[in-house]
């Protein structure tokens, strides 16, 4: 990646986050803040690994796909990198983001990286350990912060000056999920960063974004739909829709730590 490129993606990064007013802490639920930015995120289990997510303008609507077999970290990421191509690839239309890397996907990657991993507050997380050197069990705990891979987070920190080549290198020998363990993290808890989230490639009510679902869900409030047709519009049986009647407001998903 060029330094250009790296550079204008942080800058990007930076000016949204100052426009979504939500500072340099770490984000809650990225998928919560884009939706309430009028992104639609569809999110399934796509098997086979090449294909992390896309971005399609459909009728002038920004949709992201979220590829649900791969680990939560990684999803959050996609859902970032997605993002930028709404922000500043509506042109395009559609785009397939595999692991081939033109100039407008290492873009996409270096503002999802900045857009999550912020500078400011990255430095001040292994301010401790600047002289001693990053620590894995610390790197475990920056992913579990920050919701992110254990690669993505060690790219991020060799890019800032945090961590060599070398000492990233090393670090991506050893065992995150092993670590994590052994710290005291679930990493079969579903908000793990590590967690697979959908490695059985099952559609559950989360596979359609909230505006959809609190749609469908207001039209059966209304009468307008059956609760039959409410359960296959969200992809549910009937006995499950108990606990889904309350409408998902995205306004009202908290967004920030």
């Amino acid at each position: 990646m060029s330094l250009a490129i790296y550079h204008q993606a942080a800058a990007r990064a930076a000016d949204e986050r100052k426009r979504l007013a939500i500072g340099t802490e770490p984000i809650a639920d990225v998928r919560a803040l884009v939706e309430q930015q009028g992104v639609l995120v569809y999110s399934t289990p796509i098997p086979g690994g090449a294909l992390a997510g896309c971005f399609a303008l459909i009728e002038g609507d920004s949709w992201i796909l979220v590829n649900t077999a791969q680990t939560v970290g990684r999803q959050r990421f996609t859902i970032a990198h997605e993002y930028c191509h709404s922000l500043v690839d509506r042109e395009r239309e559609f785009i397939v983001c595999t692991k081939a890397k033109p100039p407008h996907e290492k873009f996409a990657d270096a503002f999802a990286a900045a857009f999550l991993m912020p500078p400011a507050s990255t430095a001040a997380f292994f301010a401790s350990e600047l002289k001693s050197g990053v620590t894995l069990g610390r790197m475990v705990d920056y992913c579990y912060a920050f919701g992110v891979s254990f690669q993505a987070a060690g790219y991020r920190l060799t890019n800032l000056g945090l961590l060599t080549n070398k000492r990233r290198d090393a670090l991506f020998s050893e065992s995150p999920l092993r670590l994590a363990a052994e710290n005291g993290y679930d990493v079969q808890d579903p908000a793990s960063p590590f967690f697979f989230g959908d490695a059985a490639c099952r559609q559950s009510v989360e596979t359609f974004p909230r505006a959809y679902r609190a749609a469908s869900i207001e039209a059966f409030q209304r009468g307008l739909v059956s609760e039959a047709k409410l359960a296959e519009l969200l992809g549910v049986d009937a006995d499950d829709l108990d606990a889904l009647l309350d409408p998902v407001e995205v306004a009202d998903v908290p967004v920030a730590s």
